[in-house]
C-alpha cells in the first residue's frame, strides 16, 4: 500500500519538476521569476526539489514496506513543516512570497495525504504481521 503510493506520487512530483523546468528555464535560480505551472508559483530551485522529492519517493518505493512509510511519514513531516513556513511568509528561496500562496494549501494536502498514508500503510503491514505470527 504504501510502496504504491509513493511510487504513484513520486512518478507525478518527477513529471511536476521537468515541466517546471520547461516553463522557468534554469535561470534566475532561486530568484522571484513571476513563473507558474497551474496556477502555481515555482523557480529552478522549487522543480529541483521536486526533483529530488520524485526521485525519492521512486527510490525508497522499491525497498521494504517499513521503508517506504518511514519515508511517507518523513516526507508529510517535511511537507507540513513546508507549509507552515510558507504560511509565515518564510520560504521565497522557493518562490513562494506570501502567507496566502496556493502552494502552501498544496504543501498542508500533500504533508497531511503523506503522513497518512504511511502512518496507514504501518497500521496495515503491522495486522498483517500479526495475522500471519498468530
Amino acid at each position: 500500500m504504501g510502496q504504491l503510493a509513493a511510487m504513484a506520487v513520486g512518478a507525478v512530483y518527477l513529471v511536476i519538476g521537468i515541466a517546471g523546468f520547461v516553463a522557468t528555464g534554469f535561470v534566475g535560480f532561486v530568484t522571484n521569476t513571476g513563473d507558474t505551472l497551474l496556477g502555481f508559483d515555482i523557480n529552478p530551485m522549487h522543480n529541483l526539489v521536486h526533483l529530488g522529492i520524485g526521485a525519492y519517493l521512486l527510490l525508497v518505493s522499491r525497498f521494504d514496506t517499513s521503508i517506504t512509510e518511514g519515508a511517507l511519514i518523513g516526507g508529510g513531516l517535511v511537507y507540513l513543516l513546508a507549509a507552515y513556513l510558507g504560511f509565515t511568509n518564510n520560504l521565497q528561496i522557493i518562490s513562494i512570497n506570501s502567507g496566502g500562496a496556493s502552494d502552501n494549501f498544496l504543501h498542508l494536502v500533500s504533508g497531511l495525504a503523506a503522513l497518512g498514508a504511511g502512518l496507514a500503510s504501518g497500521i496495515h503491514t503491522n495486522s498483517v504481521r500479526r495475522a500471519e505470527a498468530g
